[in-house]
């Protein structure tokens, strides 16, 4: 069996606020390495962390104490400065375009009418070079926002869908097109410039699968085809299923990797990459604080699943110090060529490996073995 090493250390062990979300990853300083940037509310912030493996230390810098980010949250180029700005949500109905000022942030205003914005991505969708805005409520509407020439007036809303159960939501590049996948369904670009779009099936009714869910879309075997990974975000016991395709029309294939005989709990970071460096691709998830765990009866783990050759997947625990974590994610932050972990509570457990207070947390990957 492979085996993984990941050494747990806190980027912040003290962080305070409440709801902590927006998680994005960038290279904000353009140094080379990725950042990882967070916020909530509790008071409201928004702060990007930044490693510098020379010594070992993380700092922060104070995006703004203005706003408080909901959930959702991507990064962005919309001035074609080539350096990434922030888009997210907030509690409350508005939507907020975020970028850097003469080593500042100016916080812009660009949306109104939200409610819960839980999903936001960016992509391509209609491909005319600049990226456009994804933005899902939970329990609520699918939209496409676009920003005017001057991102810094109001952008242009456009509806997909009214109402959709849940959440998760994920963009995949698909032939010549940028399709949106969600839980409830395939949105195909069918002309590929976001002028139609058709709903197809994905997840099998017969699952009974719970609307509030993490999905990532990627050729997790190999075959060449694209296949969908989905877990159950908010619940205890939670799953987490590999979609496959079975033909046009039809609700994919579904193999349940963890099932409810586990009892794990509220799986709200979902990853599929490549943690050994070895081609095949790893599946990363972990459980959630929050009180979906209580860090006493059950604790929270972070965990890795492996492909064994002929079939099946090996489940490996990568962090087991009572730390959950939420919207955990993927990316070399040490610039070794190893990808690492970060992730951060989205309120913590009275009882938990940081003293009970909210945390920031680095997984940092160590190499592995067989």
């Amino acid at each position: 069996m492979k085996q993984f090493r990941f050494e747990h250390s806190f980027v912040d062990a003290d962080l305070g606020f409440d709801g902590i979300g927006a998680v994005v990853v960038a290279d904000f300083d353009g140094d080379g390495r990725p950042e990882f940037a967070t916020g909530g509310k509790g008071g409201g912030f928004y702060y990007i962390y930044d490693y510098d493996p020379s010594a070992n230390v993380w700092t922060h810098q104070v995006v703004t104490t203005a706003i408080s980010p909901n959930v959702g949250a991507t990064a962005v180029d919309m001035d074609g400065d080539g350096r990434p700005e922030l888009v997210c949500g907030e509690w409350g109905d508005r939507l907020h375009w975020i970028r850097p000022v003469d080593g500042d942030w100016r916080v812009h205003t660009v949306g109104r009418g939200l409610d819960d914005p839980h999903d936001i991505l960016a992509g391509d969708l209609d491909g005319d070079g600049r990226e456009e805005v994804v933005v899902r409520e939970k329990d609520g509407r699918l939209m496409i926002w676009q920003a005017p020439d001057n991102p810094e007036h109001e952008w242009v809303c456009q509806v997909l869908a009214e109402s959709l159960p849940g959440d998760g939501t994920s963009l995949v590049q698909s032939d010549d097109r940028m399709d949106i996948v969600t839980n409830v369904g395939w949105f195909e670009n069918v002309e590929g410039d976001g002028s139609r779009w058709e709903r197809r099936s994905l997840v099998p009714s017969s699952l009974d699968w719970h609307p509030e869910s993490r999905l990532a879309v990627a050729d997790v075997d190999g075959d060449g085809k694209l296949e969908v990974v989905i877990t159950e975000s908010e619940i205890g016991p939670a799953r987490l299923a590999l979609l496959r395709p079975d033909g046009p029309g039809k609700p994919w294939d579904a193999e349940v990797i963890l099932d409810r005989d586990l009892d794990l709990r509220a799986l709200h970071s979902l990853q599929v990459v490549d943690l050994d460096g070895d081609g095949v691709l790893e599946i990363f998830t972990a459980e959630m604080e929050n009180g979906k765990t209580d860090g006493v009866d059950s604790v929270p783990k972070w965990f890795c699943l492996s492909p064994r050759q002929g079939g099946g997947w090996d489940r490996h625990v990568l962090l087991d110090e009572n730390i959950g974590t939420h919207s955990a994610v993927a990316a070399d932050f040490d610039g070794d060529g190893r990808v690492d972990l970060v992730g951060k509570v989205w309120r913590a457990n009275p009882e938990n490996g940081a003293g009970g207070r909210n945390h920031v947390d680095f997984l940092r990957n160590l190499g592995s073995g067989s």
